[in-house]
């Protein structure tokens, strides 16, 4: 009888010892932890981050988007405080610019090529994010800065046809990048040798743009063909579409080319009512004085360069509009043009001729007299002279 109570109490016992030893082991198992999505896309992303660190570049971007996946597939159930697609659009980011790291190593070691491989992942990476993740116009402003960098690449590695489609998509978001222009002009001119393309690519864009910057390069390119016709045009063209003034002086000076006085003079006198600097005020006055004179219309030609005169100096003018007063025996302001050039120019012949005339006129015999001494042997006015000194005697 003791016997069997004392083996029931050892069953007893390795029972609760059993019962015990299972219920450890469940509380061991209900403590095991369950990582969420959020909680392994933030270990993925700082592995990628120390990953990029060492130089690991392939391993950092396998790690993004391996963490990118993860934030995605955590979208339905993230609420606003886990800031998922913020942190999609920053890891998006980082593995563009690695790419674009990568490039930059490549272009420097001659690899276009490789870079533009590089380049391009790293567009479409800008491409993928969403708009609702980033501004729009940072995303948009690295985007376009891509699209030069590719056009760069693709005419080093000599894909001219692709490095002008590039440069197409950038000058999209900046159409006055006139460098621009002139980088697919060269391309089409003299990698592609196909001139009529070269002019005819900024034609097409310049019409369908309606395109200041375009429609002012053409000008210029035709004005150094010496094509002074399709230079007027497209200068015209690039004036109706916006005033600028550095356009006038070419137009005017076209027009000139063409002696079409009338056409510079009307291109000129609007230049000189947007203020220019003085260095090109003077000009201006000095070229309308001389359409003026052209057109045989004495009066506007000396106003015009009397306004120069009043700025500077110049021999010609001085003793044009010297000259001009003497035919209309006006002494006073005849003289007053000769003694600007005798200031500069002592000896000048013809300005003591007017100045000895402007003297006699006004009855200043003494100083007439002076005058006409000095110039008596002179092989152009000295019989004028002579005659003069005989009156006076």
């Amino acid at each position: 009888m003791k016997v069997a109570n004392f083996t029931i109490v050892i069953l007893s016992t390795m029972l609760m010892m059993t019962c015990a030893i299972n219920a450890k082991k469940k509380v061991v198992q209900e403590e095991v932890i369950v990582k969420t999505p959020i909680e392994l896309a933030i270990e993925k992303a700082q592995s990628a981050e120390s990953a990029y660190m060492e130089k690991d570049m392939e391993t950092a971007i396998t790690n993004y988007t391996q963490a990118i996946d993860l934030y995605t597939s955590a979208l339905s159930t993230a609420t606003e405080a886990d800031s998922v697609q913020l942190q999609i659009f920053r890891l998006k980011q980082n593995i563009a610019k690695i790419h674009i790291d990568i490039a930059f190593s490549q272009v420097n070691q001659s690899e276009y090529d490789q870079a533009i491989t590089e380049y391009e992942s790293g567009l479409n990476t800008y491409k993928s994010i969403k708009p609702e993740s980033a501004p729009k116009d940072s995303i948009e402003f690295k985007i376009n800065n891509l699209y030069y960098n590719l056009a760069i690449c693709c005419k080093e590695a000599g894909e001219y046809q692709k490095a002008i489609e590039y440069f197409d998509l950038y000058l999209e978001a900046y159409p006055n990048e006139d460098s621009i222009l002139l980088e697919k002009f060269n391309m089409y001119k003299d990698n592609l040798k196909d001139e009529p393309q070269a002019f005819e690519v900024l034609k097409q864009y310049a019409t369908s743009k309606n395109d200041f910057a375009a429609s002012n390069k053409l000008g210029e390119l035709y004005w150094e063909k010496n094509d002074t016709d399709n230079a007027i045009l497209w200068f015209e063209k690039a004036r109706s579409i916006k005033d600028d003034t550095k356009i006038l002086p070419k137009l005017a000076a076209l027009y000139r080319t063409k002696q079409q006085w009338e056409n510079a003079n009307q291109i000129l006198l609007q230049f000189v009512t947007t203020n220019p600097d003085q260095e090109e005020l003077k000009k201006a006055y000095k070229l309308i004085g001389d359409d003026y004179s052209k057109l045989k219309n004495k009066p506007k030609a000396v106003e015009y360069f009397e306004k120069y005169l009043a700025l500077d100096y110049d021999e010609s003018l001085a003793l044009f509009v010297s000259m001009y007063y003497y035919d209309l025996k006006n002494n006073n302001k005849s003289m007053s043009y000769a003694n600007i050039v005798l200031a500069k120019n002592p000896n000048n012949a013809n300005a003591l001729l007017f100045r000895a005339i402007a003297k006699y006129n006004l009855k200043d015999m003494k100083g007439a007299k002076a005058d006409f001494e000095r110039i008596q042997n002179d092989p152009k006015n000295g019989n004028t002279a002579q005659q003069y000194l005989k009156i006076i005697k």
